[in-house]
C-alpha cells in the first residue's frame, strides 16, 4: 500500500506523531521468545504499579504460520502475605488460538435461484469468516501522542466477496433486489486493514484501533459484512482452563447468564439500562476477559445486529422456554451480539458446560451499505443508527481489552465500562 493510498487510514487512526519509535521510553518495547515464538513484547506499569505485558507474534521471524496478534498477556495480582503473583495468558492450543486478529461474517443474501446464503459460500464454496492469522501481515512499532505510550501497527488485507453492482436497502434492510448468481456479476475485494495496538503506562487496558479501507469496493452497497475483531481465544484463567461460569455483555441493556458454569439451559436477564459503554465479558472463577468500547453507548461508532431477546429476560422472554427456534433457554446463538462461548457450548446436552474461551467484538451485518440504510433495527420495535459506508471510505472503530480478577463475583468489565472516561484504557491519540 503507497502512502498516498494510506494516508487516510493514518487520519482515521490519528496515533501516529512525528517522533520515533523510541522517543516513548514509559513502556517498554523487547523483541524476544515467548511459548517457542518470536514476539514483540510490550511491558508497562499500570494503574496500581504493577507490571503487564502483551506479546505479539511476528509475522515470519522463524514462526510457523502468520503474525499479527497476541500469543500471551500477563498482569500481576495480590497473593496475600506473599506480595504478588503473576497471572498469565496464554493462546489456546487450537487452531483460533491467540487474540486480537480480524474477523468479518458474509452477510446472507437472498438470491434469484431462491437460496438465502452468501456469496462466498453459496456461490464460490469458500469460507465467509476467515480469521485474519492465516494472512500475512506488516508489523512495526509505532509512537503515539502520549509521550507515556507506545503502539504496535499491523497491515494485512482482508477478502470479502460482493456484487459489481450496487444493491441498496429497503427501510427494512432488506436488499431492493435478488443477489444474481452469475458469478461473473460478482467479485471478490481486498479490503485493506489496519490494527494498532497501544499500551499506556499508569493504566490498566491495552486500546486496539481496527481501521477498514472499503475504497478498493468502488462504492456502497456492494459488500455486506459485520465486524467481529479484535477475535480469538486465550486461556486467560493461568492455565486451569476452566469452565465458563459466566458471560456478561453491555449494549443498550446489560446481560448476565444467571447461576453458574453457563449453559445453554442458563437462565438470563438483559433489560437492564445501559448507561456506559458497550463491553462483552467472559468469567471463569476469579479471571475475567473482556471487552469495552472506550465511548458510551448512545456515542458508539457501531450498531448491533438484530435479537429478539434485547430488552428482556428468561422468565418474560417466550414464556420462558428460550430461543424461538433452538431448544435453549439461553438467546439464540446468532442473537447474541458479540461472538463468544455460544458455540463452545455443547448442542447435544442442555445443561452440559464449556471452558471455550473465545471472545470477540460484533456489530450489525449491513456495513459496507450505503445511505439507504440509516438505521438498523436491534428490535422489533427499537433501531440504531448506521452509517455502513462513511464518505471517507474508511470505517474505523477502538475496543479495549481487559484482563483481570472480578471483583467480589463482580464483572470487571461492566465495572470499567461504567466509566469515568477514558476507561481505564489506553489514552486515545
Amino acid at each position: 500500500m503507497g502512502f498516498a493510498r494510506s494516508s487516510l487510514i493514518s487520519a482515521a487512526l490519528a496515533v501516529l506523531c512525528c517522533a520515533a519509535p523510541g522517543l516513548a521510553a514509559a513502556v517498554t518495547h523487547t523483541e524476544t521468545t515467548v511459548n517457542a515464538l518470536n514476539v514483540d513484547r510490550y511491558a508497562w506499569f499500570d494503574s496500581n504499579h504493577r507490571l503487564r505485558t502483551v506479546s505479539l507474534k511476528k509475522e515470519g521471524s522463524g514462526n510457523a504460520g502468520h503474525g499479527g496478534y497476541a500469543v500471551q498477556m500477563t498482569y500481576r495480582v495480590p497473593n496475600g502475605t506473599r506480595g504478588l503473583r503473576t497471572v498469565t495468558a496464554n493462546a489456546a492450543a487450537e487452531s483460533d488460538g491467540g487474540f486480537g486478529y480480524f474477523v468479518s461474517h458474509e452477510r446472507y443474501r437472498d438470491f434469484t435461484d431462491g437460496a438465502n446464503a452468501t456469496i462466498a459460500g453459496h456461490i464460490f464454496h469458500k469460507d465467509d469468516s476467515p480469521l485474519s492469522l492465516r494472512f500475512p501481515v506488516t508489523g512495526t512499532p509505532v509512537a503515539v501522542r502520549n509521550p507515556n505510550a507506545l503502539g504496535h501497527r499491523f497491515r494485512f488485507t482482508y477478502p470479502r466477496y460482493g456484487t459489481i453492482n450496487p444493491i441498496p436497502k429497503n427501510a427494512d434492510g432488506s436488499d431492493v433486489e435478488a443477489t444474481p448468481t452469475d458469478p461473473a456479476a460478482l467479485k471478490l475485494y481486498s479490503l485493506p486493514i489496519v490494527v494498532t495496538w497501544v499500551f499506556q503506562d499508569g493504566v490498566d487496558y491495552p486500546r486496539v484501533v481496527t481501521v477498514v479501507d472499503l475504497r478498493p469496493v468502488g462504492g456502497p452497497d456492494r459488500v455486506n459484512f459485520d465486524l467481529r475483531g479484535p477475535y480469538g481465544v486465550l486461556v486467560f484463567d493461568n492455565g486451569i482452563n476452566a469452565n465458563i461460569d459466566r458471560v456478561v455483555w453491555g449494549d443498550r441493556f446489560h446481560f448476565t447468564s444467571l447461576g453458574k458454569p453457563l449453559t445453554r439451559n442458563s437462565k438470563w436477564t438483559w433489560n437492564q439500562a445501559n448507561q456506559g459503554a458497550r463491553y462483552h465479558a467472559l468469567i471463569a472463577g476469579q479471571y475475567e476477559m473482556g471487552l469495552l468500547e472506550p465511548r458510551l453507548f448512545r456515542n458508539s461508532l457501531l450498531a448491533d445486529g438484530y435479537a429478539d431477546e434485547r430488552g428482556r429476560t428468561s422468565t418474560n422472554y417466550n414464556g420462558g422456554h428460550g430461543c424461538i427456534g433452538e431448544p435453549q433457554t439461553i438467546p439464540c446463538d446468532w442473537e447474541w451480539p458479540y461472538q463468544s462461548a455460544q458455540y463452545s457450548l455443547p448442542y447435544d446436552n442442555r445443561n452440559a458446560p464449556t471452558d471455550g474461551k473465545k471472545i470477540a467484538w460484533g456489530s450489525s451485518a449491513y456495513y459496507g451499505t450505503g445511505p439507504s440504510l440509516t438505521r438498523v433495527f436491534d428490535t422489533s420495535s427499537t433501531s440504531e443508527p448506521l452509517n455502513g459506508y462513511p464518505s471517507s471510505g474508511v470505517l474505523s472503530y477502538t475496543v479495549c481489552v481487559v484482563m483481570g480478577q472480578t471483583l467480589n463475583g463482580a464483572s470487571l468489565t461492566r465495572q470499567a465500562a461504567s466509566g469515568p472516561a477514558p476507561f481505564n484504557c489506553a489514552d486515545r491519540p
